[in-house]
């Protein structure tokens, strides 16, 4: 419940917002408020956030800061829909402004915050410019939104009212005239009657329709050089002639917007650039943010659900697909590859309300690499989610997400600060390990521009305010950091809104006691957020705030310093940092040198840093190799100092040096033992042991063997580590022993749905492990490795870890609650017409092979051949007849037809005994199968 102390400082804010005046907002802060109620200004600040963090409030981000009641402002500028936080005064006005002449161009290109706000606003600059504005050239990749933004950009123009509403925007795909210049001039500038055959009339061009509005030429790198140079004469002057007529003087007013996918310093004459001062660079899909990725399906699907008139639903498995997905042809595919989903469930049921779009409703390309993708396994293709829940929190949890969240969890713990720094540390070497060893694209150009930044801005501040200089690998843990927190910076949100009072108080604490200046990290959160257009604030600038902190946390300093030089961008600094934060202490200092890198650089970086070691009368240098080993012929006059030198550097190297310095050794003793501690030998040993292996396999698929797979591993008792590999059901058969996974295991024995037939190993049907048959071959094979009670152990873990009313569960696509009444009424089917009744064992199996066969057939997997077909068709036609009979109503459901291979297969299940020995498959009371 609010209390009324909070309840009269929010009135008051919120009479102050009607009142106060643009050039004046002292009332307006905590400060302000606290002086006028005569209360605590930290009370008036804690009532202030949590109104913030609650939506209630527009919070200013100066010094100080602002406190405006949204409701207020919005009420008295007419203004819609304002954002609960600005960086600027200047910002909450020109938004209001905005928002009251109900701009709402850019503001419908999602990522026009994000990803796209530095072309929004050059393209803004550009168009209003005065005069007729100036041209912008857009270069992007194919489907990025090029076309979209030019016509946004025309659109914003008329709100604005640069541009008269009667302004046309008039498109040129020039690709049309690439091989036709000619033609491209006279509809460009219009022609003159008799100024070619046919020209029975003057007629206007493309300029003139244009005047007074925006002319948008997209691949302009198709034209010929001519047609260039005749579109940068007008651009000079404004004024052009019709083809036929060389003495009159045309004049248009015309915004030109040109577009490429193209290099245009390779493609676009020098003269035509020049004229073009306006570069707007479109990032492509891979390179904006997953949030921005879901914004854009979430819009796509909402705009399809208008045209077919019903709402479309995803499964959960289908949308995790269509968005981890990367698409080459970016924003103009995902786009396509919407519709078409959409398009074929519209089609399966038309009358449906919703539409319902699962896995199998997607492009085949897609089915293929959501299938290679192990991570989307954990989804569900029968829980369905809206495009509402597509936008809510928790699909989009990230690592980020995690270890902020775990971060406030420490903090709300109350524990002591420095206790609460260690913690820190370690979630965030947690998150760190996850920035560089789950980044399976590599290191791309934008890292490398994304290092460079970074390196320069805290190059900037270090000097400024005297902090020490990063290493190149805290760089590169930097520069990871910031490409991840502006991905992935909205799934913080909710954090900052729920938790901001804990956050700032956080914040705070952290200032009093770092031991560096809170205005270097101020400044190196603002120079990042000029430079990359990454705001740093709340929890993106407590993370800062730790990373800086954890890079210049403080450590013993030894009495013999260790510099490590090697060549590589950052070998040397990573070895420094692994050691340092291994012995927790500051002993090792890095240089890393380029391959090309002279003796002369090495020597003066050197001479830089013994400069520094005052009152030092020993150091030591560990390198690597080459010209780094002959440091030693200009080293005796560097300084007054002694100087140990040792070569081949390693990590255990390093640390046995570490080690020593720490005991108190001298440099004499520490050379010398370590030399012959570390002296490089080998050993081969030649009685090499194949690591023992279950192999999980499954004829419908290898997802489904993945599944046993997990299975098995949740069912071997504790302490047993035997695993279990997954594998392609076609690969074993066709290869057998052959398969490259006998020559690197020894498979112990084969469990899956049908046996692939491997010549000295085992094969034990899912169903014989479920229904605990031939447990006495189960015991024999693992007895090496589990005693007679783990055996026991893991019979009893599979039949509860695999009931029969969770069998479905472990299929890819199909809605495991509509399948089982389907299959079930099938095997009924198929006893009451062959008057048998099958043992339960055998219905196991049945259950998982006839809903794998459906799902095959449904997502058109090819079948494998069956080599019997002309026997079955003449001996077998009562049995065919009573498949095709019981298969019926599946096969209207969904739209398929079972072929007579599969039938023939399913004979073999359940008349030959492909599970179990004939006898014990099937009860035969009428001697059908005798």
């Amino acid at each position: 419940m609010e209390s009324p102390a909070k309840k009269k400082i929010l009135d008051a804010l919120a009479e102050a917002t009607r009142h106060f005046a643009w050039n004046d907002l002292s009332g307006l802060s905590a400060q302000g408020l606290a002086e006028c109620f005569g209360v605590s200004r930290n009370l008036v600040s804690q009532y202030l956030n949590e109104a913030h963090g609650e939506g209630t409030v527009i919070k200013i981000n100066t010094r100080p800061v602002y406190f405006l009641n949204k409701a207020a402002l919005c009420e008295r500028t007419k203004a819609e829909d304002l954002e609960s936080t600005y960086d600027s005064v200047e910002e909450l006005m020109r938004e209001a402004v905005a928002r009251k002449e109900k701009i709402v161009s850019f503001r419908k290109l999602v990522g026009h915050q994000e990803s796209l706000k530095q072309c929004v606003e050059q393209c803004k600059a550009a168009i209003t410019y005065p005069g007729i504005g100036l041209p912008i050239l857009l270069q992007g990749q194919t489907g990025t939104g090029k076309s979209y933004i030019a016509q946004l950009t025309y659109e914003y123009s008329v709100e604005k009212g640069i541009l008269d509403k009667k302004g046309s925007f008039v498109t040129v795909n020039c690709a049309e005239y690439a091989n036709n210049p000619e033609l491209f001039l006279t509809n460009l500038f219009g022609y003159k009657k008799g100024s070619y055959t046919g020209a029975e009339k003057d007629k206007a061009g493309l300029l003139a329709l244009a005047d007074g509005g925006v002319l948008f030429l997209d691949e302009i790198h198709a034209l010929k050089p001519e047609c260039q140079e005749k579109i940068f004469l007008f651009m000079d002057k404004g004024i052009y002639h019709m083809v036929g007529d060389n003495e009159t003087w045309y004049s248009a007013k015309v915004r030109l917007i040109f577009a490429t996918t193209e290099d245009p310093q390779k493609v676009l004459l020098k003269t035509l650039l020049r004229r073009i001062p306006i570069l707007v660079q479109v990032p492509s899909l891979v390179d904006r943010s997953l949030q921005e990725k879901r914004e854009l399906v979430h819009e796509i699907v909402a705009q399809e659900s208008g045209k077919i008139a019903r709402q479309v639903v995803f499964s959960e498995l289908a949308y995790q697909t269509l968005v981890n997905h990367a698409y080459p042809g970016n924003v103009g595919e995902l786009g396509n590859t919407i519709r078409a989903s959409v398009a074929k469930a519209y089609l399966r049921d038309p009358a449906a309300d919703p539409v319902e779009l699962h896995l199998y409703d997607l492009p085949s390309f897609l089915l293929q690499s959501g299938t290679a993708n192990g991570e989307l396994m954990e989804y569900d293709d029968g829980k369905m989610i809206d495009t509402r829940q597509m936008m809510k929190q928790k699909y989009f949890e990230t690592m980020l997400y995690t270890f902020n969240k775990g971060l406030i969890e420490q903090y709300r713990n109350h524990l002591p600060m420095p206790e609460f720094i260690e913690k820190a540390y370690i979630l965030l070497e947690g998150y760190t390990d996850y920035l560089f060893f789950n980044n399976p694209a590599g290191k791309t150009p934008k890292d490398d521009l994304t290092a460079s930044l970074v390196e320069n801005i805290y190059q900037i501040t270090a000097q400024k305010y005297n902090l020490e200089k990063l290493s190149n690998s805290e760089v590169v843990t930097m520069s990871r950091f910031i490409l991840d927190f502006a991905s992935h910076s909205v799934s913080c949100l909710p954090l900052d809104k729920k938790y901001h009072k804990e956050i700032q108080d956080c914040i705070e604490a952290i200032q009093r006691l770092f031991p560096i200046n809170a205005t270097a990290i101020r400044n190196v959160a603002r120079l990042i957020q000029d430079s990359l257009n990454i705001k740093l604030e709340g929890i993106g600038y407590l993370n800062l705030l730790i990373y800086m902190m954890y890079f210049n946390r403080e450590m013993e300093t030894s009495q013999i310093p260790v510099l490590i030089i090697a060549h590589g961008f950052n070998i040397a600094s990573s070895i420094a940092e692994v050691a340092n934060q291994l012995l927790r202490r500051k002993i090792f200092d890095a240089i890393d040198m380029p391959i090309e890198c002279g003796v002369d650089v090495i020597i003066r970086k050197v001479s830089d840093y013994l400069k520094h070691l005052e009152g030092c009368k020993e150091v030591l240098l560990m390198v690597d190799m080459g010209s780094l080993e002959e440091i030693y012929k200009y080293t005796e006059n560097l300084k007054n100092v002694d100087i140990g030198i040792i070569n081949n550097v390693t990590t255990k190297l390093v640390l046995d040096i570490g080690c020593m310095i720490m005991e108190g050794e001298g440099i004499e003793t520490i050379l010398e033992e370590a030399a012959n501690r570390n002296q490089h030998r080998y050993l081969i040993v030649r009685n090499r042991q194949k690591a023992n292996a279950i192999l999980s396999i499954c004829q419908s698929g290898f997802g489904t063997a993945e599944k046993i797979k997990k299975l098995l591993e949740k069912s071997l008792p504790a302490g047993q580590n035997i695993p279990v590999l997954s594998y392609e059901y076609d690969s074993i058969e066709t290869m057998g022993s052959q398969a490259p996974v006998f020559d690197k295991y020894n498979i112990l024995f084969v469990v899956g749905t049908m046996d692939p037939k491997i010549k000295g190993v085992e094969f034990i049907s899912l169903e014989e492990l479920i229904e605990q048959k031939n447990i006495e071959k189960i015991s024999e094979l693992l007895n090496e490795f589990m005693s007679p009670d783990e055996i026991q152990q893991f019979n009893d873990n599979l039949l509860r870890n695999f009931p029969m009313e969770n069998l479905l569960n472990y299929l890819t696509i199909l809605n495991p609650e509509i399948i089982l009444g389907n299959v079930e009424t099938i095997i009924r089917s198929i006893e009451a017409q062959l008057g048998l009744r099958i043992t339960s064992n055998v219905k196991v199996g049945l259950y998982l092979h006839i809903s794998c066969l459906i799902e095959r057939l449904i997502i058109n997997k090819t079948v494998a051949p069956y080599d019997k077909l002309d026997e079955l068709q003449q001996k077998h036609q009562d049995f065919i007849a009573v498949i095709r009979k019981s298969f019926a109503e599946v096969e209207r459901i969904y739209n398929v037809s079972i072929p007579l291979s599969e039938i023939g297969y399913l004979y073999e299940y359940i008349a030959l005994g492909s599970v179990e020995k004939e006898e014990n498959s099937v009860e035969d009371e009428t001697g059908y199968f005798e």
